[in-house]
């Protein structure tokens, strides 16, 4: 079978060459239409014995259990299951006058931590 030259893109390529990247193209789109991002929340309860503040709320927030969630994705590629954290959410008392109902607000895992440690510290400070 002879090979003959195609003309794509504004390269030559061989029938054959053209074929293959022809195929290649369709598989990587059907797979990109059924990619699914596998996600997972996770939920833990902290409890702050003090007062304390996290950058991004403008307030301060009374000592108390405060629910956060954590999303993540998993990465893809790896022969062994692994997540990469998105992102990190706290619920807390909306601020004044709605102080019955609760807010959601993302901030950063970090910050979470460094507050925790404060809160560890002021709680090693007065025993």
């Amino acid at each position: 079978m002879a090979i003959r030259p195609l003309k794509a893109h504004g390269q030559r390529l061989f029938a054959s060459k053209a074929r293959q990247r022809f195929h290649h193209h369709h598989i990587q789109a059907a797979r990109q239409r059924r990619k699914v991002i596998v996600t997972r929340s996770r939920r833990e309860t902290l409890t702050f014995k003090h007062p304390f503040r996290i950058k991004g709320i403008d307030r301060q927030l009374p000592a108390g259990a405060y629910e956060v969630v954590t999303d993540e994705e998993l990465i893809e590629g790896l022969s062994f299951p692994s997540f990469r954290r998105v992102a990190t959410m706290i619920m807390v008392p909306a601020a004044p006058p709605h102080r019955s109902s609760t807010e959601m607000i993302s901030i950063n895992s970090v910050d979470l931590a460094e507050a925790q440690q404060a809160d560890a510290v002021a709680s090693a400070v007065t025993n």
